[in-house]
């Protein structure tokens, strides 16, 4: 897996270090065929399909391929969880409006709990799941909604609309927890690398009589391996690093927005 460190660059040094990296593998192999004693191996190296060069390429380009796309769609499904919950919360708070002032004033406040304490695990979230206090804070309004608002017809109505956003939010908040767990594997990354290496050796070994030819094909396969690593990155891991999903959205619609 990469470094921890490279989810916390911005997307200009993401891509200066994916591809100093491929770069310094790419220089490694091009050196290595000046070796004298690979001469004769050399040889018989430079005699190899193009056919076992295309086919490295082919299944490098369609495993990144198939993960890009991968991480896209679990982007996308993030963004999604965050905007379904706050929608949640502003459905709940229009039922909320129809309640008497001291009922309504009370869920409010449990509602902006809630928002700080969201606000609180976000960072945190992606390692350590849910946090104890946003847990117990939405626990705290299904308690006020059932326990305040048996009386009457017209709060018993209230209570069921209430009680189905509540839900609502509370499916979505499940989802965006699991979401922000929901990261490429490291089996993955090494799938990804190991192809990666294989494609050098084999554009390298391809080439390995004409040093020109080869550096000028190793530059171009570093380029295709760093832009493809670079996007991979870039949007695994939606709610941590330079790029995470920001929880404004839930701030807003719980009048807990800094």
């Amino acid at each position: 897996m990469p470094p921890e460190f490279i989810y916390l660059l911005p997307p200009a040094g993401v891509l200066a270090t994916v591809f100093v990296t491929v770069a310094i593998i790419a220089i490694l192999l091009h050196l290595v065929f000046f070796w004298p004693r690979l001469g004769q191996l050399n040889d018989h190296l430079a005699k190899m399909s193009p056919v076992v060069l295309a086919i490295s390429g082919t299944v490098f380009g369609l495993s990144v391929s198939f993960l890009a796309n991968s991480v896209w769609i679990n982007e996308d499904r993030a963004w999604e969880t965050v905007y379904g919950e706050a929608r949640s919360m502003r459905v709940m708070e229009n039922y909320i409006e129809a309640l008497a002032p001291e009922s309504r004033d009370a869920l409010y406040k449990l509602i902006e709990k809630y928002g700080s304490a969201v606000h609180a695990e976000w960072s945190g979230m992606a390692v350590s799941g849910a946090a104890p206090e946003a847990e117990k804070a939405l626990q705290e309004i299904y308690a006020a909604v059932i326990r305040d608002l048996a009386e009457g017809d017209r709060d018993r109505v209230l209570q069921q609309r209430i009680l189905t956003a509540l839900d609502s939010l509370s499916a979505a908040r499940q989802e965006r927890l699991s979401m922000a767990q929901n990261v490429v594997s490291a089996g993955q990354w090494i799938l990804v690398t190991g192809l990666g290496f294989l494609l050098l050796i084999m554009t390298a070994s391809l080439h390995a009589k004409l040093p020109v030819t080869r550096a000028l094909a190793l530059g171009a396969v570093t380029m295709a391996i760093s832009f493809m690593t670079f996007v991979i990155v870039m949007h695994d891991q939606p709610f941590h690093g330079d790029r995470a999903i920001p929880p404004e959205a839930i701030l807003k619609a719980s009048y807990a927005a800094p």
